[in-house]
């Protein structure tokens, strides 16, 4: 399990705090800044659509979810990228540390 902390300042700032598990599932993940969203509930329903994403796909229907909502102050699309990108990325390094082959002595 890790625990990844993400701050991003756009006109406002978001930080985002996600706990990921083996295989690089987002186990928990809240956001939180000095941002606005209307409907308030808007970033509850996002956390809540994103606990178990894995992958781009996932991270983008959890986005899409809260597309209605009224985000002031922060790049919707750029954090939700950041977000895919760290999925991409943990996959990547745990296929890699998969595939590594241990030397015979």
């Amino acid at each position: 399990m890790r625990r990844i902390s993400l701050v991003s300042r756009y006109t406002k700032t978001v930080k985002l705090d996600i706990v990921l598990g083996e295989n690089c599932e987002i186990i928990d993940v809240v956001v939180s800044g000095d941002f606005f969203a209307y409907p308030e509930e808007a970033i509850e329903r996002l956390e809540s659509k994103l606990k178990k994403c894995n992958s781009r796909t996932c991270v983008e229907e959890a986005f899409g979810e809260i597309s209605g909502a009224v985000i002031l102050g922060i790049d919707v699309a750029d954090l939700k990228n950041r977000i895919a990108e760290l999925l991409e990325n943990c996959t990547t390094a745990s296929l890699m540390e998969k595939e590594k082959v241990t030397p015979q002595p």
